[in-house]
């Protein structure tokens, strides 16, 4: 029996930095250009990706462009490999929101200038335990 190290334990030899992400994550886009870009750096096969040239894709999907777009449309959090990134893409997280976050963030954008006054939120609803 062969000992292979878990798929969840490969890291990437080289960290991917800011400048060789697509430039259209870097700044705030809505689901299409998200799409758009997970559209773009898909790669059909292990390699290069078509998108940005990224070199150590070692299986489909390894290409950082298309792992931040998919987290963002999911809204997951960054892997661990990418989570150096999380101060220059907007939208991207690490952890799990709390209520406490979640509710930060909304008053925030709700405090932004607006065409019409935002509309009153309702609390969350309690879960039970």
């Amino acid at each position: 029996m062969t000992r292979r190290t878990a798929v969840e334990w490969r890291v990437p030899d080289r960290r991917p930095q800011a400048t060789e992400l697509d430039a259209r994550l870097l700044e705030p886009t809505g689901r299409t250009g998200r799409l758009q870009v997970l559209v773009d750096h898909d790669s059909p096969a292990a390699g290069r990706c078509p998108g940005c040239g990224w070199v150590s894709t070692s299986r489909r999907g390894d290409c950082p462009s298309r792992v931040i777009a998919l987290s963002l449309l999911e809204r997951k959090p960054l892997p661990a490999w990418l989570a150096h990134l999380v101060g220059v893409v907007p939208g991207a997280r690490v952890k799990r929101d709390s209520a406490v976050d979640r509710r930060a963030e909304r008053e925030a954008l709700d405090g932004w200038p607006g065409l019409f006054e935002a509309p009153v939120r309702v609390p969350e609803p309690r879960r039970p335990r």
